[in-house]
């Protein structure tokens, strides 16, 4: 049986992740709300937030009991002071759990965890690996589409974490109070390069598709050329840069302890997409 809870807010409801955390909830019958950063956007499904705009937290929050935040990037310049900022909003409509989606192994991920943290909040984080899907629908799809994976990955290997996986984790953690002050290695049972991920599905996909990777200047300018503005694009290369030192070249039990079962295996994954 589940637990009966009010309204729950996923800040980034329409994203990879988020989107799949909306569906799982109303499957299980929880009232949720996504946000939208488009005003004209808001439905009876959806409210407006604008994570550079205060205005908008106090109207996203009205009459929330619990929240899955998942910033675009805690890791950049003004993050810590949204955070704040949204914290301070929660406590104020008296929001009463969030569940912060974090990343693996930066100073300044960790910054912004504390933040929760040290909140009168009930709270949970999710620490997560990179996602499979960046492969089938995120960054990397174009490349592989194309033949031509370009990263700044060399040799360090990564334990690519499945959205079901994570997406099933992240309800969980909503849904379920003993999840409440814990902090969770999300990843994969596995490690993999980046160049053996794409070598496996160019295998399903019976085409040859290659690794090249780049140094971090290069990859900056690449990302230039591309569109993103210089300070973005600076950002990018040394966020990188930090996370795919071998920090992060290990596995966490979180799906485990979270779920009691194994994560999916990239393979698995590989097999159940067109890549289209």
């Amino acid at each position: 049986m589940k637990t009966i809870i009010g309204n729950i807010l996923v800040i980034g409801g329409g994203g990879k992740n988020g989107r799949r955390v909306v569906k799982k909830l109303k499957t299980l019958g929880y009232t949720v709300f996504s946000t939208v950063r488009v005003k004209d956007d808001v439905n009876e499904d959806a409210r407006f937030f604008d994570w550079n705009n205060l205005a908008s937290y106090d109207q996203a929050l009205k009459n929330i009991e619990k929240v899955y935040i998942v910033h675009p990037d805690t890791s950049i310049p003004g993050a810590e002071e949204q955070i704040i900022e949204l914290v301070n909003a929660m406590v104020e409509n008296s929001v009463s759990k969030a569940v912060l989606l974090s990343g693996r192994g930066q100073e300044s991920v960790e910054d912004c965890e504390r933040i929760l943290i040290s909140s009168p909040l009930k709270w949970a984080i999710v620490r997560s690996a990179w996602f499979n899907q960046n492969f089938s629908e995120g960054h990397f799809l174009h490349g592989v589409q194309s033949g031509e994976v370009t990263f700044m990955a060399g040799s360090v290997k990564e334990p690519f974490v499945d959205l079901d996986d994570l997406s099933d984790a992240v309800v969980e953690c909503l849904t379920n109070e003993k999840h409440n002050g814990e902090i969770y290695e999300i990843t994969g049972s596995e490690l993999l390069t980046f160049e053996e991920a794409v070598k496996m599905i160019g295998a399903k996909l019976n085409r040859n598709i290659q690794y090249n990777f780049l140094e971090k200047d290069e990859y900056r300018e690449l990302l230039i050329q591309v569109g993103l503005p210089p300070f973005a694009a600076g950002h990018m290369a040394v966020a990188f840069d930090e996370i795919l030192d071998g920090r992060n070249e290990s596995t966490g039990d979180g799906i485990q302890k979270i779920l009691g079962r194994n994560p999916k295996k990239f393979n698995e994954f590989v097999h159940a997409n067109e890549f289209k």
